[in-house]
């Protein structure tokens, strides 16, 4: 490792600025300290990236194993609608609002950028040939850097209105009647024209100055830019080969005073709804876990938790296995892929009736970013970690797109789910300066 005299700030703000010429990945967990995510790990000058979309997810599959085992560091995106591909779900067709969202996109790199906010370090490590070079460029690139712009405010379009949003929540409630699901995440779509003063750098450097998240990501693909500050972890496989998956299920916005923060906190721990949300989705985890896990070793190491973070309060589950030996990542996707928490249960027959109901591709949201390192060179131990993709707008062409939703159950209040949605959409909606219609 070759550690470099430079603050996350001044990274952060250097590889914004090498972006807006190349490609650049980062995943910053914004020192929140959440479920052990401590690091920023970014990568610049890739040996190669890939943009991957075809009808037989196998082929996709066959990639993403040959990425993750090779000697190089990955960072990469899933696209939600991957997970119909891979479960065999015939989608009904539906119009993309501008350039497909490709199944995988991939970047492999030699030298990875890494900033531990336990320690205030920050080092570069993997071909120690290129570290002069990096860290000459970023030191280039600190300078004169500013994000902190004002822009006027655009409008938001949402191809869901108020009325069709709570409409689609009384026709999931009859499908839960009819025992097709028990719980259904119905998001709605929203699309907001940057200004053309306003970059991607901007809104991410004002998601991260204002909203901090533990997996927030800064990913610069060959055409479009992915935005993101989720709080949830996907999954994370450790050296020692345990998995692990922290769903999210119950959320409340923090108060304005101490009084009001205990109020929301007391709220939504002793909410039956959202308790039986997250407990759902802890069982449907369960069971995709048990078809990769050791016999016996898939345990429920927390349930229904409190989660606090700067804006929000979660409800947090944490359930761990021991991958068998020889597992491959194509396996764990197979098994997992999407996320229960976005899905709803049962998973496949729930994705059904959010096809039917939702009139947009979901694209990256609801997907995932993640990482994977397998190669001691890079000197930390191997992992592999992903995050859910919500609170993650992708950006082409000034226009930037993100979903938000919520899970829908028996007893949920249609209103209330509207309006949980709009609380989920404040932290990227005041990053891009929008303002709903």
């Amino acid at each position: 490792m070759y550690e470099i005299n430079i603050t996350a700030d001044e990274l952060i703000a250097s590889l914004l600025r090498i972006s807006e010429t190349e490609c650049v990945c980062l995943l910053d967990s914004c020192d929140v300290g959440h479920l052990g995510s401590h690091l920023l790990i970014a990568g610049i000058d890739p040996v190669e990236t890939a943009e991957i979309s075809n009808n037989d997810p196998a082929e996709t599959l066959v990639k993403i194993d040959e990425y993750i085992a090779s000697e190089l560091a990955c960072i990469f995106s899933i696209s939600y609608d991957f997970g119909q591909k891979l479960l065999a779900l015939k989608a009904r067709k539906k119009e993309f609002r501008g350039v497909a969202e490709p199944d995988l996109f991939i970047a492999s790199f030699e030298v990875l950028l890494i900033h531990d906010y336990d320690t205030g370090k920050t080092f570069l490590t993997g071909n120690d040939q290129k570290f002069g070079v990096i860290s000459a460029r970023l030191s280039a690139n600190v300078e004169n850097t500013v994000f902190d712009t004002e822009t006027p405010a655009v409008d938001v379009t949402s191809n869901f209105t108020r009325s069709s949003y709570i409409a689609s929540i009384e026709t999931i409630k009859e499908h839960i009647r009819s025992g097709d699901t028990y719980q259904t995440n119905l998001t709605q779509q929203l699309t907001a024209p940057a200004p053309n003063d306003l970059s991607p750098q901007q809104i991410f450097w004002r998601l991260r100055r204002d909203h901090p998240a533990p997996f927030g990501a800064f990913l610069k693909r060959n055409d479009s830019t992915v935005v993101s500050a989720s709080p949830e972890r996907f999954f994370k496989i450790d050296s020692d080969r345990t998995i692990s998956t922290s769903p999210i299920k119950g959320t409340r916005p923090r108060g304005a005073t101490a009084d009001e923060d205990n109020a929301l906190r007391h709220e939504l721990l002793t909410s039956k709804k959202d308790l039986a949300e997250n407990t759902m989705i802890v069982d449907l985890l369960r069971n995709d876990l048990g078809r990769l896990c050791e016999y016996g070793s898939v345990v429920v190491e927390k349930l229904c938790e409190l989660e606090e973070h700067p804006t929000f309060f979660h409800l947090v589950s944490t359930i761990n296995g021991k991958l068998r030996d020889n597992i491959k990542m194509s396996e764990i996707l197979r098994a997992v892929f999407p996320c229960g928490s976005i899905t709803g249960a049962p998973k496949i027959s729930t994705m059904r009736i959010i096809d039917e109901i939702e009139t947009a591709p979901r694209g990256l949201s609801m997907g995932a970013i993640g990482y994977s390192i397998q190669n001691s060179k890079f000197e930390i131990p191997n992992c592999t970690d992903l995050s859910v993709a919500i609170r993650t707008a992708v950006i082409r062409d000034q226009i930037a797109s993100f979903n938000v939703g919520g899970g829908i159950v028996i007893d949920s209040d249609p209103e209330s789910e509207y309006d949980e949605t709009l609380t989920k959409a404040k932290a990227l909606l005041a990053a891009i300066g929008g303002k709903l219609s």
